[in-house]
């Protein structure tokens, strides 16, 4: 009873350590200024792809845009349809398994056109947005097209008040090294933890056969 107790605490810690970490809850507005791409759109196609391992699929997951709210790059790419990117390996990632509407923040990978969406911004079906949170996603989106259509004035102090300061900005270079890092350091730690286990397991075993050997002696 107490191994089962002990294995199931092991568990529990390492989908701790597992864990997303994002800076504080998502809302809606940390999630636009943080996002690549804010849109709407209907996943209709879902598909598995190898990731190295043998019992972890990647997924991609291809989408109908419905409507853009936010673009940065690929305002004429993202017309009709995107492809959505996620990796169970990377704990952060958004794993889009299912077919419908959804309100989708990612970022973009400028070297595949892919698109990685992320724990830390807020991830809802169409079904499950409000009235108002429409109307804001509406005032931000507003807010965000007239200010890059000022980017080149001298109101660029009130575009970094919108989309973030240098340190933040949602480069994807920057964001790629950033997931490979954490990527590394959650599979580090996630071997620590099967090794702990084996560890603590193969003692049991050992244990358990010294105590036999006594018994069968007696």
């Amino acid at each position: 009873m107490k191994f089962k107790v002990f294995l199931l605490a092991l568990l529990l810690f390492s989908l701790k350590v597992l864990a997303c970490k994002c800076n504080g809850e998502p809302t809606l507005k940390s999630s636009f200024e943080n996002a690549d791409i804010v849109l709407i759109g209907e996943v209709f196609d879902i598909s598995e792809v190898p990731s190295g391992f043998k019992t972890v699929q990647n997924i991609l997951s291809i989408v109908k845009i419905n409507k853009v709210y936010k673009s940065n790059d690929y305002g004429e790419f993202y017309q009709q349809t995107a492809t959505l990117f996620g990796s169970p390996l990377h704990s952060c990632d958004v794993l889009f398994t299912q077919k419908g509407k959804y309100l989708i923040f990612a970022y973009e990978e400028k070297d595949t056109g892919l698109l990685l969406s992320d724990h830390c911004f807020v991830q809802k079906r169409l079904d499950e947005l409000s009235s108002a949170e429409l109307q804001e996603l509406e005032s931000l989106s507003s807010q965000y097209k007239k200010l890059s259509e000022n980017s080149d004035t001298s109101n660029h102090a009130e575009l970094t008040d919108l989309i973030v300061d240098d340190s933040n900005q949602s480069d994807r270079k920057v964001n790629e090294q950033k997931i490979e890092i954490s990527s590394l350091n959650q599979q580090n730690n996630k071997y620590k933890v099967i090794i702990y286990i084996a560890t603590f397991v193969i003692i049991m075993l050992l244990i358990a056969l010294i105590l036999l050997r006594r018994r069968t002696r007696h």
